[in-house]
């Protein structure tokens, strides 16, 4: 089935306009249970319940009220509101160019893939190139919804990908968390450190080698109860870790794992490397023999005599 766009805009920096398609670029697939009635298995409602006059109120007796301070609220109609919102102009404007480096992925809210239209092509096409060239994302601001983002635009696979992102004051500080600032750290644990670092390094992330286990053991557990089997089978435990008291025995001990299991793999390779020369030298020996063999017995049969 082909995407179908969520919203449509414009991108526009300078004189130029490019009018682009917004396509959601994730689905999120974690469990999710609805709760039921245990005696009949019906969906439950969930009513509305004011304890002021201890009573279930109808959706219609509600209004929209913005807390002020703790219990003091202002109201607002839905007229109120509208006045309020952004009116989609759909415009997607770019105030400046940053190299991408310099944005924390913090920010980063949702995704969307950024399509273009046959008559659009070209000039989408050359931004995105010259994105990729300059290494630069471009930080925008886009209404949709009726509500303002800030975005950024990146370039993604060829093509670019908007980013709808957290305003300053939605990143809680990192002030405010207990990071270890004043813990002391030698020279010697940092170079453990970094060769595990090294150690564990990939030249590039796969996605593909990640699963949500724990839905896949949710969804096969539901299969097999239609099936009337045995459902839940308690999920592998990992061996419970101790509290790291000494951090030098760790990172060594965790080297020295890495390295065993490494130089196991690297044995095992360069075995079968030299196996296998061995083992095409005996098989064209075998060949050989047994060719040798055949033409010895050719040459000893006696040749048949020609009828006359």
């Amino acid at each position: 089935m082909a995407a179908r766009p969520v919203a449509a805009g414009s991108i526009s920096f300078g004189l130029v306009s490019i009018p682009v398609k917004l396509y959601t670029a994730t689905r999120p697939k974690s469990v999710s249970f609805n709760l039921l009635h245990g005696k009949d298995k019906s969906r439950i409602q969930q009513k509305i319940y004011c304890p002021v006059d201890d009573a279930i109120i109808d959706r219609s007796e509600l209004v929209r009220g913005y807390q002020i301070e703790k219990g003091v609220y202002v109201t607002f109609t839905d007229e109120e509101l509208e006045k309020l919102e952004a009116h989609e102009d759909h415009a997607v404007a770019i105030s400046e160019f940053v190299p991408l480096e310099q944005v924390d992925p913090v920010y980063f809210e949702s995704s969307y893939h950024l399509g273009c239209s046959p008559e659009s092509a070209r000039a989408y096409k050359l931004l995105a190139n010259a994105m990729t060239e300059s290494k630069r994302v471009a930080i925008a601001h886009f209404t949709m919804r009726n509500k303002e983002h800030l975005v950024i635009i990146r370039p993604y696979e060829g093509g670019l990908m908007l980013h709808t992102m957290y305003y300053a004051d939605e990143v809680v500080a990192e002030a405010d968390v207990d990071r270890g600032q004043n813990a002391k750290t030698s020279d010697k644990e940092l170079e453990l450190a970094q060769r595990l670092i090294d150690d564990l390094t990939e030249k590039k992330f796969d996605p593909s080698k990640y699963h949500d286990e724990f839905r896949e053991r949710v969804q096969e557990a539901a299969q097999r109860k239609v099936a009337g089997e045995e459902a839940v089978t308690a999920a592998p435990t990992e061996p419970s870790r101790g509290k790291v008291i000494d951090l030098m025995s760790a990172l060594r001990a965790s080297l020295e794992k890495r390295g065993a299991a490494t130089e196991k793999g690297a044995e095992a390779k360069a075995s079968e490397e030299e196996e296998a020369p061995k083992q095409a030298a005996s098989a064209a020996s075998r060949s050989g023999g047994r060719s040798t063999e055949s033409s010895r017995a050719a040459h000893a049969r006696p040749k048949s005599s020609k009828r006359k």
